[in-house]
């Protein structure tokens, strides 16, 4: 299923751990013709394979949490996004529709409509990566809906306009790394978000990893928001 707007087997599993797991703690060697040498790896098919094998792990994780547990932690993920003076500044914010494996974002919607917030859903553009449309206070799509914005009933929100925005992802560490989906929509809007705008990723604790491999063209995340809370990544 892809959302609407957007959309570890073998060496990659290899290449995550001793990458990403080993790095981190002194431990691991690159496997023989990664650099250099007839046969070897380039960065860029690095990076690839280890991203591969980090989104199979959360995958992995994600398919182990109990329903019990994911609404409880939507919930706190919900209140705590709400007690930020971020969230209470902000009068446009700029929100999403959860899939079913992340936290789910119909909780904050109707808060930010309840708090008399203006919302703006992204669809995502051919030529102009995401695109913000108005969605007004109503019945929300369930989660196996595709929800499209439409012209004439919808209002397009210019993205300057948008106070703060909370964005998905299938993985973080501590240092702001964010793993997407791999469409790079996101990356985009961090990097061109308004100056005055803040940015917080919404992640239950076990998409947390330890050290993600990073590309040129990753932008990193300030903030993210967990069931335990609010929580700055950059300085």
């Amino acid at each position: 299923m892809k959302r609407w707007g957007l959309c570890l087997r073998g060496f990659a599993v290899e290449a995550f751990k001793d990458l990403i797991l080993g790095a981190g703690r002194g431990r691991g060697k690159r496997p023989q013709g990664w650099l250099g040498g007839r046969g070897s790896v380039s960065l860029g098919d690095m990076g690839t394979s280890a991203k591969t094998a980090a989104r199979e792990e959360i995958r992995r994780r994600l398919s182990l949490l109990a329903g019990e547990v994911r609404r409880d932690s939507s919930l706190a993920i919900a209140e705590a996004l709400g007690a930020a003076r971020q969230w209470q500044s902000a009068r446009t914010v700029g929100l999403y529709l959860s899939l079913p494996d992340e936290p789910e974002t119909r909780h904050v919607i109707r808060k930010a409509w309840e708090e008399g917030k203006t919302v703006a859903l992204p669809k995502t553009d051919i030529r102009h990566g995401l695109t913000w449309w108005e969605i007004q206070p109503g019945p929300l799509p369930s989660l196996e809906t595709l929800w499209e914005p439409l012209p004439g009933k919808h209002a397009v929100v210019k993205l300057e306009a948008i106070d703060g925005f909370c964005v998905p992802g299938r993985a973080f560490d501590r240092t702001g790394t964010r793993l997407g989906r791999g469409g790079g929509h996101y990356d985009r809007v961090l990097a061109q978000r308004p100056r005055h705008a803040w940015v917080a990723g919404l992640f239950f604790g076990v998409q947390e990893m330890e050290n993600l491999p990073r590309e040129p063209h990753d932008v990193s995340l300030p903030h993210v928001i967990t069931e335990k809370g609010w929580r700055s990544l950059l300085p």
